[in-house]
């Protein structure tokens, strides 16, 4: 029983600090997916308009979102509690798909889910103890992660440009359009054919 225990403390302990260090990580993550990448005109071209709908999605959520202000219950957030994570997912699958290599989806989505899934954990438990009942409510009409379809009788809030601002949403288009333009010249500079 001790072993098992050991483990299961390593891997907290270790879920918690990628959590805590989720840009460093991903960025780290990101910086190897592009030296593994053999990216082709092809895999451009199909991974791009995947990446856009996930930062569209990053910057939908960062229009509602009014953190530490109020349980944020309208757009994206009608259909899942985490969308600005579910972006995150949706846009790195993008860059997985542009990279060519299949084999990099495998590592994606476990390590993808090995990150986010301590932070929503965390993020939940700070909600819970901070609206209480309020978000006790919305946890049971709304899923987690993977959104919910529906068409919903009521939204409460509006998108608001100054709060994308706020976020720095604009850095994070910046950085994709970085990385866009790196595997770009990648693909030109080893000529990946299709």
């Amino acid at each position: 029983m001790r072993p098992l225990r050991w483990r299961n403390n390593i891997i907290t302990w270790l879920r918690n600090l990628v959590s805590h260090n989720r840009i460093l990580t991903s960025t780290l993550i990101g910086f190897t997916l592009f030296l593994a990448a053999r990216p082709t005109l092809r895999s451009i071209c199909i991974g791009l308009p995947v990446v856009l709908a996930g930062e569209a999605i990053r910057t939908w959520s960062s229009g509602h979102i009014e953190k530490n202000d109020c349980l944020t219950i309208s757009g994206p957030y009608l259909f899942t509690r985490n969308p600005l994570y579910f972006g995150n997912f949706i846009l790195g699958l993008g860059f997985v798909i542009m990279s060519g290599v299949l084999l990099l989806f495998f590592i994606f989505i476990p390590l993808f889910f090995f990150i986010y899934d301590a932070t929503i954990t965390q993020e939940e438990r700070f909600l819970a103890d901070r609206y209480g009942d309020s978000f006790k409510a919305y946890q049971k009409k709304v899923p987690r992660f993977f959104p919910k379809v529906y068409r919903p009788a009521f939204s409460s809030g509006f998108f608001d440009w100054s709060l994308v601002k706020k976020h720095r949403e604009q850095n994070t288009w910046i950085a994709i359009l970085g990385g866009i333009l790196l595997f770009v010249f990648k693909m030109l500079l080893y000529n990946y054919l299709p």
